[in-house]
């Protein structure tokens, strides 16, 4: 009895240090222990694998689709460039040539505006991505996917993807609604179509 007693106080005390430091554990050190744990978890299933960085044409695509179809960003912007096309039209008339050039260039200014700021800044996010950032791992597996970037990984699961956007040049894996993963056809070459249909089968229905 008494060496059963002795081996169980051992093994209580060589099990404390271990239970103290999971009190210590900050939220952020738990989240990133779950992170880590998930993303061995999911590597075990892989699927997929190709390595990349974001181009300049790939936001480029992205962020003037966005800008011009996006259901709540896109319709003020048509919104006004029929108004003042109706405006022209209905007070052609009326109008002297001053005004109607002034509402000419106004129209001019709008057609440009949004197209222009949107490769402005799909620019500055390629530039800064070539200076600051290295080309990322992107691992499809069958539970999720596992980013992996200078030596960090972060896994996301389908359940946090909206929904799987097919285009002509690339896919689009939307989480929220205005980021998410672009996989560009060039870039993932003759699997692409497989690699679309395997998305799209993971987060249909959403």
């Amino acid at each position: 009895m008494d060496e059963e007693k002795i081996l169980t106080e051992n093994e209580k005390a060589a099990a404390a240090p271990e239970s103290s430091e999971e009190v210590k554990r900050t939220p952020e050190e738990a989240a990133a222990a779950a992170n880590e744990a998930l993303c061995d978890e999911m590597l075990q299933n892989e699927r997929y694998c190709f390595t990349y960085m974001l181009r300049f044409k790939d936001l480029a695509r992205h962020k003037l689709r966005f800008s011009l179809l996006d259901p709540i960003q896109g319709p003020p912007f048509w919104l006004c460039i029929i108004l003042a096309f109706a405006y022209l039209i209905v007070s052609w008339s009326e109008l002297g040539t001053q005004k109607r050039t002034f509402v000419i260039v106004l129209i001019v200014l709008l057609l440009w505006y949004v197209p222009v700021r949107a490769v402005f800044n799909a620019a500055r996010n390629a530039l800064y991505l070539r200076k600051h950032c290295t080309p990322t791992e992107y691992h499809i597996c069958d539970d999720g996917m596992v980013l992996c970037q200078d030596d960090q990984r972060q896994a996301v699961v389908y359940g946090n993807i909206q929904r799987i956007k097919v285009y002509r040049r690339w896919t689009y894996a939307q989480v929220f609604r205005n980021s998410g993963f672009i996989f560009p056809k060039d870039v993932i070459g003759e699997k692409y179509r497989e690699l679309q249909a395997f998305l799209k089968a993971k987060v249909s229905g959403k």
